[in-house]
């Protein structure tokens, strides 16, 4: 069943989108093309790659809306968002994973005295595992398969382990060639930890942002990693992207195990199922979503997750149009999340974003 799309959830998706901010401070109001008004000015933001196909597409719609406002967002990785709204370089940050103390107290200081920085759920989706391999259109992994693959203990395609996982399924000698981010990235944070939960004993690399990898390809950002398994002379490319890359780049995705057994396609709804079991911590001043990677949904897709913007609860530079557009984002903006391969925000936490996104300011 599909969630519901909260207005909360359409102005935080907007907000994303203008990651590329700037140092205008102006929020005169404009007219807008849909009537009435909303404000101008420019604002900045970066970091998720795993937000950035949804964000343009805000800012596209957004601005379109209003032609007073101009809101940019990079793609350059979680680590590098985060570093740069430490900075004061940009207005807001993406990342998929919550900051570390360290990296919260730098925030903090940006906002200013007695301000703080929030973690704002404004979309979610899937990371998946897409595959360049001639002749194999479906593919079904478990969690331990993919941790031998990542780890570089399985090397080929035709290895007993893939086979075990696809019964029937005609595998190619084709060597593997696992493509891993070579940034700091919040999808790393969000695959190693679904592996350091589902494949116990069997992964070794630990959870984070980065990760010592033991061998394989490396490339920057979301589209980096796509790139490298599409564009593979030999083919074999596998990589974790989200998928949102996947569907752009027009590669096969394939189902992932969960602990119940089943072997799941990544869908809107599979995300949202897996989504529903998710519990929000609010113990810190803003919305931290813990999703639960081991699920024993049989629906649920396991390596669900949300992104988040980052932002001051005070402090803001131009807090009239950041409320504008995260509060597009997360509303109007959530309708073209199953288009585009993401998920709608679930309508619970929407509730709650919505209103931490109207205290702003």
């Amino acid at each position: 069943m599909k969630l519901a799309l909260p207005a909360a959830v359409v102005m935080a998706a907007t907000l994303a989108l203008s990651a590329c901010g700037s140092d205008d401070n102006s929020s005169t109001p404009q007219a807008s093309t849909s009537g009435g008004t909303c404000p101008g000015g420019t604002l900045a933001g970066s970091g998720s790659t795993f937000q950035k196909n949804i964000e343009l597409q805000w800012i596209k719609d957004f601005t379109a809306t209003c032609p007073g406002a101009t809101v940019d967002y990079k793609g350059t990785g979680s680590g590098a968002g985060i570093a740069q709204f430490g900075e004061g370089t940009v207005d807001f940050a993406g990342s998929d994973s919550v900051m570390k103390d360290d990296e919260q107290a730098k925030a903090d200081s940006r906002c200013g005295t007695g301000n703080k920085a929030l973690h704002l759920p404004v979309t979610a989706g899937a990371v998946v595992l897409t595959y360049n391999l001639k002749n194999v259109a479906s593919l079904q992994l478990s969690p331990a398969t993919i941790a031998g693959i990542f780890q570089g203990t399985i090397k080929a395609w035709d290895d007993a382990a893939v086979k075990a996982d696809n019964p029937g399924t005609a595998l190619p000698s084709t060597a593997i060639q696992a493509v891993h981010r070579a940034d700091s990235s919040g999808t790393t944070d969000v695959f190693s930890k679904f592996l350091d939960k589902t494949a116990p004993g069997v992964w070794k690399l630990g959870a984070g942002k980065e990760l010592s990898w033991p061998g394989g390809q490396s490339a920057k950002g979301s589209d980096g990693v796509t790139s490298a398994v599409k564009t593979s002379a030999a083919g074999g490319g596998i990589t974790y992207t989200e998928l949102s890359f996947a569907k752009s780049n027009n590669l096969p995705v394939a189902k992932v195990k969960n602990t119940s057994g089943a072997y799941v396609d990544a869908t809107g709804d599979s995300v949202a199922t897996a989504l529903a079991a998710a519990t929000v911590d609010e113990s810190k001043g803003d919305l931290r979503v813990k999703v639960d990677f081991a699920t024993a949904e049989p629906a649920a897709y396991p390596i669900s997750a949300v992104s988040y913007v980052i932002a001051c609860d005070k402090g803001n530079k131009n807090a009239a149009l950041l409320k504008a557009y995260l509060t597009y984002a997360t509303t109007t903006g959530q309708s073209v999340a199953d288009s585009l391969g993401y998920a709608p925000v679930p309508s619970a936490i929407a509730a709650k974003l919505t209103a931490t996104v109207t205290a702003l300011a």
